[in-house]
């Protein structure tokens, strides 16, 4: 694991992931980020050291972090398959959500008695089905997708030791910290994405009058720059000091993401913009996934700071 250290030492953080964003598409930049700064370090502090986690630290095979998946129970927690012993493994059932292509995962095993362990699944195992939705259906790629364990099997050298996923633990501590790491990425996404409006806007016009000369345009792009501004150097600072507060400016970095997206989606389909960029082809969705989302994020967020989820009213009808 001495790669993995030399990249988390102060300050190489945030360099090797603005090189990695300014030389990959977002998608594929950001699945870089999760393998170095999310995949390695779970191995590295929870796996016994083996041959077998040796070749997945190499480099060969690129991992994902199956523990982000969209559930109705509040955490990240709520995402753990169901485990039961086979041997010294263990046998997985369950649903996982990853943001696209790897050569496996690592995810979240609750057994019976309510003990939990982090588990490596190749994703061509036998057990292992891809979907592009939770019930079926082909995956799209380079698209979100699903993973179906059926009896999926991980092998005594794949199971860490136990984990609690309760905020304050050591496994939470290791994914705040890889949240810090997102939120960068997240937010270069968003600021190249804000640059490809500003393009699009120079470029395309009516009756020789770009649509930059537009003061609703205009302040449409301005509204989100301000704030895409304000989170990248949020996150660029964060990385820098090393202080507390990951979670908090991955949630920002989410919203900014999310709002960048949209107001794309909006200059394209009701100006008429052609837009290139990071998230002028739906890739928002792709790159929110790589943590669950906004409202998962800040579900995360609330748990740390002890917040209580507030009661769900169902109207009648």
């Amino acid at each position: 694991m001495d790669a993995h250290r030399a990249l988390v030492e102060p300050g190489s953080a945030r360099e090797h992931v603005e090189s990695l964003m300014s030389r990959l598409p977002a998608a594929e930049a950001c699945a870089v980020v999760e393998h170095l700064f999310g995949v390695l370090p779970l191995l590295d502090g929870f796996f016994a050291p083996g041959p077998a986690i040796a070749e997945l630290a190499s480099g060969l095979k690129l991992g994902s972090l199956g523990l982000f998946t969209p559930t109705p129970e509040p955490g990240w927690a709520a995402a753990a398959v169901a485990a039961e012993p086979a041997g010294e493994g263990l046998l997985l059932r369950g649903a996982i959500r990853i943001p696209g292509p790897a050569s496996g995962s690592i995810v979240l095993a609750r057994l019976a008695d309510g003990e939990h362990r982090l588990a490596w699944i190749d994703h061509d195992a036998p057990g292992v089905e891809r979907r592009g939705s939770r019930t079926g259906g082909p995956a799209r790629d380079g698209s979100p997708c699903w993973l179906a364990l059926e009896g999926a099997a991980a092998g005594p050298d794949l199971v860490s030791r136990p984990v609690t996923p309760a905020p304050g633990s050591d496994l939470f501590r290791h994914l705040e910290s890889y949240a810090g790491v997102w939120a960068l990425a997240a937010s270069i996404a968003a600021r190249d994405g804000v640059r490809a409006l500003r393009r699009a806007a120079r470029l395309n016009g009516h009756q020789g009058t770009a649509f930059s000369a537009s003061q609703t345009v205009a302040m449409d792009i301005a509204g989100v720059e301000i704030e895409m501004e304000l989170t990248l150097a949020a996150a660029q600072q964060h990385l820098a000091s090393g202080e507390e507060g990951s979670l908090a400016v991955a949630a920002a970095a989410a919203r900014t993401l999310a709002a960048v997206a949209a107001r794309t989606a909006e200059l394209r389909d009701l100006v008429g913009l052609e837009i290139d960029g990071p998230l002028a082809d739906g890739s928002a969705a792709t790159l929110s996934a790589f943590l669950g989302g906004p409202l998962m994020i800040e579900s995360e967020l609330a748990r740390a700071l002890g917040i209580r989820d507030l009661p769900v009213r169902e109207t009648g009808g």
